[in-house]
């Protein structure tokens, strides 16, 4: 339904877009206030010759302004342009970036919410006579004028009007196409700007796609996968294209983009009272893929991963070289774990047995009991066998087969195979061809998880994103440095898209050479965290789904015990060297159905991920993710504690919810009761934050359901049903104080002892007053979220709550494509934002031998507001005085 008269102003783009969408375009440069809507709902237009139409006089071109035509001389520029986008072809694998029309002929009217086809009846009725110019209108359909003289114009159904009938809605005024008010803005700015040349604005379509083709654009390349028919319609077909982006060109990029490069570290893990970064955590300075590799005493080379005799406060000991850092005054230091013989084991692991094998030579290594010592300290090397290394014994050799450990302040004792490997043992890099060459060693984090592309039609895409851990926490939490590797294709399969990434990060984790900036350099790539939500997760690390009844990733303990606090994880724990004995086992049998028995029984799927096949600890190197179990947890608690409350209890709820200060900087919450489905995971981390004050300002026991109160009684053990109010106001603090800390930005010793202490005291106190929380997934994830933080510094290194985001960007293109090919337009659209990026920041083409000055000017004129709203070239989020030159290089 049409908006009848209004008073308002129109003085920004918004307003104008809402009041007059719905007005045909050759009727736009009539007064606004000269028109109204009859009761069969044509649009009648009433012209006041007394009247001017001074409010379109800025907004309409002025060939719209002199007669209501549209000018069609860019038509005729169109047809006389030599290049065509048939020319725009296949070379080898590498796609071109053409462009494909959209043939929709549905609009949307903004004002009933409703899609106009031009199938439909509409007639406009001019109730005026107008001047014989005034009486041609242009119809967009068939490029040609045709004449009015009764001043009525008629659009009707049929073959003998017009195959396809005039457009309705003017697609200029479009809200979906229509800048925003900022953009607006943006654009005004430009115009008005002394140095804005009319004349040097490229009218033609055609040419301004042949300049787009001189940017450094990242190459498209093609390859065909298959398409599974059990996640598709029957009608699509068998295999398709799918597009995709080289690892190789985004790193050189990355690393010759000036602006990128001079916040990137490269150099050895940093032993810092708190931990932030990658660097900082324990990955990082054991693998030689990231850290440093090896470190000269003495003239002598000790290598990561070998034993050594060294001194403490003077007594000779035996340890681990586990890793070679620096400390926060920049000096060496080895970080080694202690080795001990038999004398020095505690008094209840002392044997018979034990006594005869230290006499053969066995030696027990202490589990994460590492002490920090300068190279000086260090005596000599030491060769020491290890089992799972497949090193052949001999007697009188040293040899650890046991790892001792505390597990609830008691002494224990593991086969040493049930740990973890130190990277050092599985990968080794190529040297630089010259000692003088630098080396720069890449943190590589891969993102993945399918996002649905339309509102109402189940079509999903695999967005694989990567991150360099390089970057400092506020330069990689920017949106523009997510890069994208490419798209899945609906009902792709994940393992044959990754095949060329695949490849050529097994080229980079031997390390090649790259020109940097004019240099030559050793570049080494590796792959230090994949990250993804809970079932994805699983399925990158080769896990069965959570549901079943070992699907869990990091450890195999059954479903059934999944919030036992009486569990050893040591012991339960997935280790890279047994499960690819388990796959071995799987891989064996020669029937299907006794494979899935034996997947069933393992938790393991038939087929390994392809990211097994780089150089990676998968249960480690793929952790749980706090955005999406924290939100599930407080998604269920919201949904248990609404469900308590009473009719008293909800009204009181709802008027201290109405009543409760919330910050302004919030979107407006939906009501926690009848809207609880709706909350988003970080509308449920607000929540979170405000519920415990809600709750404690009106709960009492009458606002609660008599059968739940006594439930919750029997469950704690309460004497007093007062009690109940109060324990569930306590599991709103507990689970507010555990996602504060689980999302800090840095930690310190302490800081992991608060971790470690909050996530065990929320699994015990959910678990004990609701039984909905009993074995459920996400909250089994807090046994395994200390490892997390140790390995990567901080938990907030892991998460991927901004990795969402890009998916909405992305989502919002969609409807500015033809449909067609999606992921490939997608594709093309991020290149050629990427290179704008790569230019603006100073970036080197391969084609130059120095950069565009020009490019990078632009972020310091007009067009510096157009930039820093830009996804790509943002800089809100990220303070230069947060990091200084010392602090990275």
């Amino acid at each position: 339904m049409f908006r009848r008269n209004n008073t308002y102003q129109l003085n920004n783009p918004l307003k104008l877009r809402q009041r007059y969408s719905h007005i045909p375009l050759h009727y736009r440069n009539i007064n606004p206030n000269s028109y109204h809507v009859t009761n069969d709902k044509s649009l009648s237009i009433v012209v006041d010759n007394n009247k001017g139409n001074d409010n379109f006089e800025n907004i309409l071109p002025s060939s719209e302004k002199d007669n209501g035509n549209i000018d069609d001389d860019n038509a005729d520029d169109n047809n006389n342009e030599n290049g065509d986008d048939n020319n725009e072809g296949d070379d080898g694998n590498n796609v071109e970036n053409d462009d494909h029309d959209d043939d929709d002929n549905d609009y949307y009217n903004e004002d009933n919410d409703n899609y106009y086809n031009e199938d439909n009846d509409c007639n406009y009725r001019d109730n005026n006579e107008h001047d014989e110019d005034d009486n041609d209108y242009y119809n967009e359909d068939n490029d040609d004028y045709y004449d009015d003289e009764d001043g009525d114009v008629s659009i009707e159904d049929g073959d003998e009007q017009h195959n396809s009938t005039g457009q309705i809605v003017d697609e200029a005024m479009d809200s979906s196409k229509l800048p925003t008010t900022n953009a607006y803005d943006d654009l005004v700015s430009i115009i008005n700007d002394p140095q804005f040349k009319q004349e040097e604005v490229v009218t033609n379509i055609r040419r301004f796609r042949n300049w787009r083709q001189r940017l450094p654009l990242l190459p498209i390349t093609a390859r065909t996968v298959s398409i599974s028919p059990k996640k598709t319609p029957s009608t699509f077909p068998t295999s398709k294209l799918a597009y995709y982006l080289s690892i190789n060109d985004i790193i050189w990029y990355v690393l010759n983009n000036p602006s990128i490069m001079k916040h990137m570290y490269f150099g050895p893990g940093i032993d810092a009272k708190i931990k932030s970064e990658f660097w900082h955590g324990s990955l990082w300075a054991e693998s030689p893929l990231f850290g440093q590799e090896d470190i000269i005493i003495s003239q002598v080379k000790y290598r990561v991963g070998s034993f050594i005799y060294y001194y403490q406060s003077s007594i000779q000991k035996l340890g681990f070289l586990r890793a070679i850092q620096r400390d926060e005054t920049n000096q060496t230091i080895l970080k080694v774990q202690q080795l001990v013989f038999y004398e020095e084991l505690p008094g209840n692991l002392k044997g018979t047995s034990r006594q005869r094998r230290a006499n053969s030579g066995e030696v027990w290594i202490l589990d994460e009991n590492f002490v920090a010592i300068n190279p000086s300290a260090v005596l000599r090397k030491v060769k020491v066998k290890l089992p799972y290394l497949n090193q052949p014994l001999t007697p009188g050799e040293l040899n650890v087969k046991e790892i001792i450990y505390k597990y609830k302040n008691h002494w224990k004792i593991r086969d040493v195979n049930m740990s973890y490997l130190h990277p050092a043992h599985y990968i080794s890099t190529n040297n630089p061809p010259t000692s003088s060459i630098p080396v720069y060693k890449l943190f590589l984090d891969i993102y993945y998880d399918d996002f649905g592309t339309y509102r109402n039609v189940y079509h999903s895409l695999g967005g694989v994103y990567i991150q360099f851990g390089n970057m400092p926490a506020n330069l990689r939490k920017l949106v523009k440095n997510h890069f994208v590797i490419g798209f899945v294709p609906f009902g792709g399969n994940f393992d044959e898209f990754m095949r060329p990434f695949v490849e050529e990060l097994k080229q980079l984790e031997k390390g090649k050479i790259m020109n940097v900036q004019g240099r030559d350099v050793w570049v080494v790539a590796g792959l230090g965290v994949v990250t993804a939500d809970l079932p994805q997760g699983n399925d990158l690390a080769g896990v069965l789904r959570h549901g079943a009844s070992k699907g869990c990733r990091t450890c195999s303990i059954n479903k059934d015990l999944h919030t036992d606090l009486n569990q050893d994880f040591a012991l339960l724990s997935r280790y890279n060297q047994i499960t690819d004995s388990e796959f071995a086992q799987i891989n064996n049998e020669h029937t299907i159905s006794r494979k899935k028995q034996m997947s069933s029984k393992y938790g393991l799927r038939i087929k390994q991920s392809i990211l097994d096949e780089l150089k990676r600890e998968k249960h480690l190197q793929t952790p749980q993710d706090i955005y999406h179990a924290t939100a599930g947890k407080i998604g269920r608690l919201l949904k248990i504690t609404m469900n308590l409350l009473s009719l008293e209890g909800e009204t009181a709820f709802l008027t201290t919810w109405k009543n409760f200060e919330k910050p302004s900087v919030w979107c407006r919450l939906p009501n926690p009761i009848s809207h609880h489905e709706s909350f988003m995971m970080s509308d449920y981390l607000r929540l979170a934050m405000i519920m415990p004050f809600i709750l404690n300002r009106f709960l009492k026991p009458s606002h609660l359901k008599s059968n739940e109160l006594e439930t919750i009684q029997q469950r704690t053990n309460a004497q007093r049903r007062d009690y109940v109010p109060k324990t569930i106001i306590k599991c709103w603090v507990v689970v507010a104080k555990t996602m504060k800390i689980v999302f800090e930005r840095d930690y310190t010793k302490e800081k992991y002892d608060d971790l470690k202490q909050c996530l065990e005291i929320e699994v015990a106190l959910l678990t004990k007053v609701f039984e909905e929380f009993v074995n459920l997934p996400n909250l089994h994830i807090n046994f395994h979220l200390c490892l997390h933080a140790h390995t990567y510094a901080t938990l907030r290194n892991t998460q991927v709550g901004i990795k969402e985001m890009v998916h909405k960007i992305f989502k919002s293109m969609v409807p500015k494509t033809n449909r067609k090919v999606i992921e490939k337009d997608l594709l093309k659209r991020y290149s050629t934002i990427f290179a704008i990026r790569h230019l603006t920041d100073g970036g080197a083409d391969k084609r130059f031998s120095r950069s565009h000055e020009g490019f990078s000017a632009l972020k310091k004129s007009a067009c510096e507001k157009l930039f820093n709203d830009w996804f790509v070239t943002e800089d809100k989020l990220f303070d230069e005085n947060d990091y200084n030159d010392e602090t990275t290089t």
